[in-house]
């Protein structure tokens, strides 16, 4: 008699293929109420992929992402019991079965990005920081970094804006671009950074101190400033608190 682990893999692959018959012999159940189970599973989880993918949902139509919603599942079934830590590998799923809509993955990493963000811990968590000389900067713990290889910012906001005549007005030809994403309130916040302050925002994730920061980020854009780029674009931003270096 097979072990419970294998048991149970063995019947829910049974479930995800579609072979009630049998999953239903495995546990003397009627395949058509297997049927109905089975229905009703994959259509909670193709919601909860839409409810984290609208962008993308907008952007091939509900029959479409229903269709690879459903394909996904059973390429990817989930791991956890949670919904809302479900669907994670969907961007790289598309990317192998969405050539028409090349810049759709980069979309969907952005949703995922911004789906993790607005679950992240707040300012209360320890937050990376770094000493400016005289001024603390400090990053919420929720900030994530995003490399696009598209326009997926402006894409992603006019399908949730639902703004047609802005999409048509998108580029959607190649073109790297740099996000900052973070928990804004009980949602996420998507900012679009230059090389410099992504360099720079990059280097301090990773543990740099500011001096390596600012190097990195004069050396990802030689022919700026680095220090005009760090004011204008990071030091407002909704992601970073300052204070005196001082204060206890």
């Amino acid at each position: 008699m097979p072990a419970l682990r294998e048991y149970q893999r063995a019947f829910g692959a049974a479930l995800l293929s579609g072979d009630t018959a049998v999953a239903a012999a495995m546990i003397g159940a009627a395949p058509d109420r297997l049927s109905i189970h089975r229905n009703t599973m994959l259509t909670a989880l193709a919601n909860a992929l839409a409810l984290t993918y609208p962008a993308v949902e907008a952007l091939v139509g509900a029959e479409y992402f229903a269709q690879a919603a459903r394909a996904f599942i059973q390429a990817e079934p989930p791991r956890a019991a949670l919904l809302s830590l479900y669907g994670g590998g969907f961007a790289e799923f598309l990317a192998g079965h969405v050539e028409a809509l090349p810049y759709l993955p980069d979309v969907a990493r952005l949703e995922w990005a911004v789906e993790c963000a607005a679950r992240a811990a707040g300012w209360g968590a320890a937050a990376p920081d770094v000493d400016l000389g005289g001024t603390r900067l400090t990053l919420v713990p929720s900030l994530t970094l995003l490399r696009t290889s598209y326009p997926a910012g402006p894409i992603w906001r006019a399908a949730l804006d639902q703004d047609g005549d802005a999409l048509a007005r998108i580029d959607p030809a190649p073109a790297t671009s740099w996000l900052a994403v973070w928990r804004d309130g009980d949602g996420a916040a998507v900012l679009p950074l230059g090389d410099a302050a992504f360099a720079f925002l990059s280097e301090l994730l990773a543990g740099g101190d500011a001096e390596a920061a600012i190097n990195a980020a004069a050396f990802a854009d030689r022919e700026g400033d680095p220090i005009a780029a760090i004011t204008r674009e990071i030091l407002p931003a909704g992601f970073v608190r300052l204070s005196s270096s001082n204060q206890e």
